[in-house]
Protein backbone atom coordinates (compact mmCIF):
# COMPACT_ATOMS: atom_id res chain seq x y z
CA UNK A 1 0.00 0.00 0.00
CA UNK A 2 2.76 2.54 0.70
CA UNK A 3 4.36 2.38 -2.82
CA UNK A 4 0.61 3.30 -4.25
CA UNK A 5 0.52 6.32 -1.67
CA UNK A 6 3.72 7.29 -2.88
CA UNK A 7 3.20 6.69 -6.32
CA UNK A 8 0.08 9.03 -6.04
CA UNK A 9 1.60 11.82 -3.74
CA UNK A 10 4.29 11.97 -6.38
CA UNK A 11 2.71 12.36 -9.16
CA UNK A 12 -0.25 14.50 -8.59
CA UNK A 13 -0.09 18.03 -8.32
CA UNK A 14 -0.57 20.04 -4.84
CA UNK A 15 -3.80 21.33 -6.30
CA UNK A 16 -4.90 17.36 -7.41
CA UNK A 17 -4.10 16.43 -3.97
CA UNK A 18 -6.02 18.87 -2.58
CA UNK A 19 -8.99 17.89 -5.01
CA UNK A 20 -8.52 14.05 -3.87
CA UNK A 21 -8.59 15.16 -0.24
CA UNK A 22 -11.48 16.96 -0.52
CA UNK A 23 -13.59 14.61 -2.39
CA UNK A 24 -12.84 12.08 -0.26
CA UNK A 25 -13.30 14.44 3.14
CA UNK A 26 -16.89 15.18 1.44
CA UNK A 27 -17.95 11.87 0.87
CA UNK A 28 -17.16 10.15 3.42
CA UNK A 29 -19.04 12.80 5.86
CA UNK A 30 -21.95 11.67 3.21
CA UNK A 31 -21.44 8.24 4.36
CA UNK A 32 -20.19 7.41 0.82
CA UNK A 33 -17.17 4.80 -0.19
CA UNK A 34 -15.26 6.70 -2.96
CA UNK A 35 -12.68 5.36 -5.28
CA UNK A 36 -9.93 7.16 -7.40
CA UNK A 37 -10.93 5.51 -11.63
CA UNK A 38 -10.68 6.31 -15.03
CA UNK A 39 -8.12 7.85 -16.83
CA UNK A 40 -6.41 9.24 -13.46
CA UNK A 41 -5.23 5.61 -12.68
CA UNK A 42 -4.02 4.78 -15.83
CA UNK A 43 -1.84 7.79 -16.48
CA UNK A 44 -0.83 7.28 -12.62
CA UNK A 45 0.55 3.60 -13.33
CA UNK A 46 2.09 4.85 -16.80
CA UNK A 47 3.51 7.65 -16.14
CA UNK A 48 1.65 10.14 -18.36
CA UNK A 49 0.59 13.80 -16.92
CA UNK A 50 -2.99 13.85 -15.08
CA UNK A 51 -5.26 15.95 -16.88
CA UNK A 52 -8.48 15.38 -14.81
CA UNK A 53 -9.15 13.34 -11.90
CA UNK A 54 -12.34 10.78 -11.62
CA UNK A 55 -14.21 9.21 -8.88
CA UNK A 56 -16.38 6.69 -8.25
CA UNK A 57 -18.86 6.85 -5.54
CA UNK A 58 -21.00 3.87 -3.86
CA UNK A 59 -24.29 6.00 -3.77
CA UNK A 60 -25.75 9.45 -5.48
CA UNK A 61 -23.04 12.07 -6.00
CA UNK A 62 -25.88 14.30 -7.05
CA UNK A 63 -26.45 14.92 -2.75
CA UNK A 64 -23.03 16.07 -2.48
CA UNK A 65 -23.39 18.87 -5.24
CA UNK A 66 -24.02 21.72 -2.53
CA UNK A 67 -21.45 20.10 -0.39
CA UNK A 68 -19.14 21.05 -3.14
CA UNK A 69 -20.09 23.91 -3.86
CA UNK A 70 -19.56 25.41 -0.44
CA UNK A 71 -16.29 23.76 -0.64
CA UNK A 72 -15.74 26.57 -3.09
CA UNK A 73 -15.61 23.91 -6.30
CA UNK A 74 -17.80 25.44 -9.48
CA UNK A 75 -19.98 22.75 -10.55
CA UNK A 76 -19.19 22.81 -14.88
CA UNK A 77 -21.92 20.16 -15.54
CA UNK A 78 -24.38 17.93 -14.12
CA UNK A 79 -25.85 14.74 -15.99
CA UNK A 80 -28.70 13.63 -13.96
CA UNK A 81 -29.57 10.22 -16.07
CA UNK A 82 -26.28 8.62 -15.45
CA UNK A 83 -25.92 11.08 -12.28
CA UNK A 84 -22.39 12.39 -12.64
CA UNK A 85 -21.16 15.68 -11.89
CA UNK A 86 -17.87 17.62 -13.33
CA UNK A 87 -15.97 20.03 -11.06
CA UNK A 88 -13.77 22.92 -11.30
CA UNK A 89 -11.76 22.67 -8.13
CA UNK A 90 -9.84 25.71 -6.45
CA UNK A 91 -6.53 25.79 -8.36
CA UNK A 92 -7.71 24.51 -12.04
CA UNK A 93 -8.13 21.14 -11.11
CA UNK A 94 -10.70 19.41 -12.98
CA UNK A 95 -13.09 16.53 -11.37
CA UNK A 96 -15.93 13.94 -12.56
CA UNK A 97 -17.53 12.30 -9.86
CA UNK A 98 -19.65 9.56 -11.16
CA UNK A 99 -22.18 6.94 -9.63
CA UNK A 100 -20.82 3.76 -9.55
CA UNK A 101 -23.05 0.73 -11.59
CA UNK A 102 -23.70 -2.67 -11.82
CA UNK A 103 -22.51 -3.91 -15.28
CA UNK A 104 -24.47 -7.25 -16.52
CA UNK A 105 -22.97 -9.11 -19.38
CA UNK A 106 -25.48 -10.67 -22.19
CA UNK A 107 -24.82 -13.92 -23.38
CA UNK A 108 -24.55 -13.88 -27.24
CA UNK A 109 -26.78 -15.58 -29.54
CA UNK A 110 -24.03 -17.34 -31.73
CA UNK A 111 -25.75 -18.48 -35.30
CA UNK A 112 -25.12 -21.47 -36.39
CA UNK A 113 -23.24 -22.43 -40.12
CA UNK A 114 -24.46 -26.08 -40.91
CA UNK A 115 -22.49 -27.58 -43.97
Amino acid sequence: MADYIYTLESRLTPDQMRGVFLIQELSRAAGLNVYLTGGAVRDILTGFSIRDLDFTVQGNPLKLQKEFEKAGAKITAVEDDTRTIFLALPGNARVEVSMATTEKLVPRQDSTVTL
